[in-house]
């Protein structure tokens, strides 16, 4: 059989190796020297990238991410699955570097990357574990575009590639091919903190020369070096004596604590805005003025929620990469690490009922689910219902093929026979319990609970029916009527 013209193509460029290896490289940035920064902010301000710590002796800057890194040292840490002893000892490991690990690995969402090391030990108990791991400063260490990390100290020519499987922990942010040292959020909050700094220092040069007001002596038999000694004299001690013709004012400028101090606050909150829609997504007050609202805030929280979960799925690989190298020097089996809340386990008693309900037609709220199953906002679907009809009539629609036998009765007790007479093979309720039923209910959903406890093993299209029949009753006799005994 012919082999087709797909097949010898395939096979030709496997025979050249281009499916196994990259053709667009630049080897010489590959092999040799240090691949330049090119993050245009960085190169722009002309500054290294290990240089941004800086900005986070800022007190607004320090403060966002102060609140971004406790969220995530505050989220559940656990190992699946949990129920051997390897997995207690990885709880105890990580439970006690669990902040260090998880910081280090935070830092690659403010730098572009960061790289721990970690040094083992063997412990009493006759495993491997951990005697110190922590963050080394970043500019020793080079990521390579194809995966690899070099260390290169400063101030030495040296280079070498590092083990990245027991000893060296890489963690990168949103990094590319042609940016392999990642994406780092200081640098986008460069600017603004530079102008924030730069903000207060010209409000403080502007008080220091205009926030004081300035002597102004007019002297006509005094002379001019003497009015100028005596108007510092007054600076310095608010006393000045002056000849009767002589005359001192006040200067200031205009605007000194009005337009120019609304300016600068003005200014200065446009910043601290700009800083936390950057850190945390979103502020409280974004938009509107300074008035927020319920459903602004839970839009707020949402957006920190958001940022939790990208924090969560940034450090949860450097964290596994740790549990993996304890896996492998002890010769345990496999086992996940797991950050966030644990699921609720289901209540199969609880959700049979609950669908019993369901199904009965009671209307549980989102709400209820939440609680009682763990969901969150947006899980759950509201599905429009039509408005249920709450005026009770005896009206004379037959709902059902009940048998009227009954003469010479009123309109409501007609209704009671014909639901009470036999449908066949179907048991329905008799008189006495529809009306005690009806009597015991002032709503629709009060019936179906106080059905579901008078049935309790009745099979779904029995309580369904039985359902219809107590509603129709309820719907022909109103429950005062029943309750009444009419």
């Amino acid at each position: 059989m012919a082999k087709s013209k797909k097949d010898k193509a395939s096979k030709k460029a496997l025979s050249y190796g281009n499916l196994y290896t990259q053709e667009a490289v630049t080897q010489f940035l590959v092999n040799f020297g240090k691949q330049p920064d090119t993050d245009e902010v960085l190169r722009k301000a002309g500054i290294a990238r290990h240089r941004l710590r800086v900005l986070l002796d800022d007190d607004e800057i320090a403060q966002a991410v102060e609140t971004r890194l406790d969220a995530l040292l505050a989220t559940p840490l656990r190992i699946e699955p949990s129920d051997s002893k390897e997995a207690e000892m990885l709880n105890l490991i990580l439970k006690e570097w669990f902040y260090e690990i998880a910081a280090a690995a935070f830092n690659a969402l403010l730098f572009g990357y960061s790289v721990q090391e970690a040094v083992y030990e063997l412990k009493p108990e006759g495993y491997v574990g951990i005697q110190w791991i922590g963050e080394k400063p970043m500019q020793w260490f080079e990521p390579k575009n194809d995966g690899r990390l070099i260390y290169r100290q400063d101030g030495h020519n040296a280079e070498r590639e590092v083990d990245q499987a027991f000893k060296f922990f890489l963690t990168r942010r949103k990094a590319t091919y042609e940016q392999p040292y990642g994406k780092a959020l200081l640098a986008t909050l460069y600017w603004l903190f530079f102008f924030k700094q730069n903000g207060f220092k010209f409000w403080a040069k502007f008080l220091e020369r205009f926030g004081t007001p300035i002597l102004l002596g007019k002297c006509k038999d005094t002379e001019t070096d003497d009015m100028s000694k005596a108007l510092l004299d007054a600076h310095a001690q608010s006393v000045l004596s002056i000849d009767i013709e002589d005359d001192v004012q006040i200067l200031s400028a205009p605007g000194t604590s009005g337009t120019a101090g609304a300016a600068f606050e003005a200014f200065n909150n446009q910043l601290v805005r700009q800083i936390q829609k950057v850190v945390l997504g979103q502020t409280l007050t974004s938009g509107t003025d300074g008035k927020g609202s319920y459903a602004l805030g839970q839009v707020h929280e949402n957006v920190r929620a958001d940022k939790l979960k990208s924090d969560i799925r940034l450090v949860t690989p450097t964290l596994q990469a740790v549990v993996n190298a304890l896996c492998a020097l002890n010769g345990w089996g496999e086992y996940k690490v797991m950050l966030g809340e644990k699921p609720k386990p289901l209540n199969k008693e609880q959700a049979e009922r609950d669908a019993h309900l369901k199904n009965a037609g009671a209307n549980l709220t989102p709400q209820y689910f939440q609680r009682e199953y763990g969901l969150q906002d947006g899980d759950i679907a509201e599905s429009q219902q039509l408005p249920m009809n709450t005026q009770f009539s005896a009206l004379p629609r037959q709902a059902f093929n009940f048998k009227a036998s009954a003469n010479k009765l009123s309109a409501a007790q007609q209704e009671v026979e014909e639901l009470t007479d036999g449908q066949g093979d179907l048991e329905l309720l008799n008189q006495d319990q529809i009306k005690q039923l009806v009597a015991e209910s002032d709503s629709p959903e009060t019936l179906v609970f106080n059905l579901a406890k008078l049935i309790p093993k009745a099979s779904q299209t029995e309580f369904t029916a039985k359902l219809d029949q107590a509603l129709y009753a309820a719907d022909v006799l109103g429950y005062a009527i029943s309750s009444k005994g009419e």
